[in-house]
């Protein structure tokens, strides 16, 4: 074993001095993290801003807004509301007359979510408190930027305000209804049918706020976001440290090509020994590629999980499999452009088809299946389980048994189909 090690070490240590290898083992990686990471949300922790344009001005839509305030400070500064009718402006960024200028709220609003200044605007139309009162059914629109998950959390809490209103408005229209069918029928657009709806809704808001059923929301595990820096980051490293394996297919076949091989043959090592120093070579390097990029994606801010011997397993396998995969591919190439080539695209391909670009929950059923043909969705889905899910050792020997089985598998394609010459 001592020729592998040193064959190994010798060309591990010319592989660290090449420039070539920061750039595209290190600086490319954390520019990519970087920006894989703002686009899909990177600012997790900030305050998600909605607009409220409210066009009816009427007591009902005026309840409503406050309602919806209401449940997004629920979620403490997760989210800030901006209506454009109230004093908001100095802690919204919007412009210090817009309470004053309904004609410019629809087109503020468009260009704040053109420039991401707000994750989504709520325009609440002129007629909204009418309908209400006459027991008909009415609209709110819900513009928003695209943004992967924030849409997502405040649809929810518009719908939470919008089903509390929505009881509160029926029991007010039946409680009147059957006043009318009891006693007397109001005038539509009385002052008694009007002050008899508000009293109703009245009492009806005063019970919402002693709800006779509570939910006590407990979790055993720290909620960790899924999107931004903690999906860019493992994506990323997956990505690159699967590349730097696959290089081994074309250093093998330019060392074949240029006689560099031949000349090692002549040493009293066997051929086997050889190939094995380079392969070793190739993991060590993208085993230390993953350690250091781990290191910056926690930085960055990526939440890696506490199990530290699963993290260090992950570390130690998927590079073999990755190397493996390397051999199989260098069977394959003729010349070693032709692997570089296969290179590239191979690690394109298989990086978005095992979700390191984006998650595989937001793909159909059948491309999940599809990509865990790439030994990335199994990192992946180890990574996620140790960040998201508190996953212990047990937890990922699945996918760390279907990594060991990739690599057996590479490696003896690899060992049946190499050319030594």
């Amino acid at each position: 074993m001592k020729p592998v090690i040193i064959i190994a070490l010798n060309d591990t240590l010319i592989s660290v001095k090449e420039r070539a290898t920061f750039l595209t083992g290190l600086l490319m990686p954390v520019l990519m993290m970087v920006l894989l990471g703002v686009a899909q949300g990177g600012n997790d922790g900030a305050t998600i801003t909605i607009d409220v344009i409210d066009e009816d001005g009427s007591k009902l839509s005026t309840q409503f807004v406050d309602l919806l305030t209401d449940e997004m400070q629920g979620e403490q500064d997760a989210f800030r509301v901006c209506a454009y009718h109230s004093d908001t402006a100095e802690d919204c960024d919007l412009p210090d007359d817009i309470a004053d200028t309904p004609g410019d709220w629809r087109s503020t609003a468009d260009d704040r979510l053109e420039k991401t200044d707000t994750y989504g605007a709520i325009i609440i139309e002129d007629g909204f408190g009418d309908h209400l009162r006459a027991g008909d059914t009415t609209t709110v629109t819900f513009k928003n930027s695209g943004n992967l998950s924030a849409p997502t959390l405040a649809q929810q809490k518009i719908d939470a305000a919008i089903s509390r209103m929505s009881g509160s408005v029926a029991i007010a229209n039946l409680t009147v209804g059957i006043a009318e069918e009891t006693f007397a029928a109001f005038d539509p657009n009385s002052p008694e049918r009007a002050a008899a709806f508000d009293s109703v809704l009245d009492s009806a808001e005063t019970a919402w706020q002693d709800r006779p059923i509570t939910v006590n929301s407990q979790s055993t595990k720290e909620q960790v976001s899924r999107s931004g820096f903690n999906q860019s980051g493992p994506g990323t490293t997956t990505m690159f440290v699967l590349m730097m394996a696959l290089s081994a297919a074309s250093i093998l076949v330019y060392e074949r090509k240029a006689g560099t091989l031949q000349r090692l043959y002549t040493l009293p090592i066997a051929k086997w020994q050889i190939i094995t120093g380079k392969l070793l070579s190739c993991y060590l390097v993208s085993a230390l590629q993953f350690i250091i990029l781990i290191g910056v994606g926690m930085l960055m801010g990526v939440e890696w999980g506490d199990n530290i011997v699963g993290l260090a397993l992950v570390i130690l396998i998927f590079p073999l499999t990755s190397t493996a995969l390397g051999l199989a591919l260098a069977t394959v190439a003729r010349t070693s452009a032709q692997a570089s080539s296969l290179q590239l695209l191979l690690g394109l391909t298989l990086a978005p088809l095992g979700g390191a670009w984006w998650p595989l929950e937001i793909v159909p059923d059948f491309m999940k299946t599809i990509g865990h043909i790439s030994p990335i969705a199994w990192a992946m889905d180890a990574l996620q389980e140790m960040m998201f899910y508190d996953g212990t050792v047990i937890d990922i020997l699945p996918m760390l048994g279907v990594l060991l089985g990739m690599a057996a598998v590479f490696f003896a394609f690899g060992v049946w189909n190499f050319k030594y010459e």
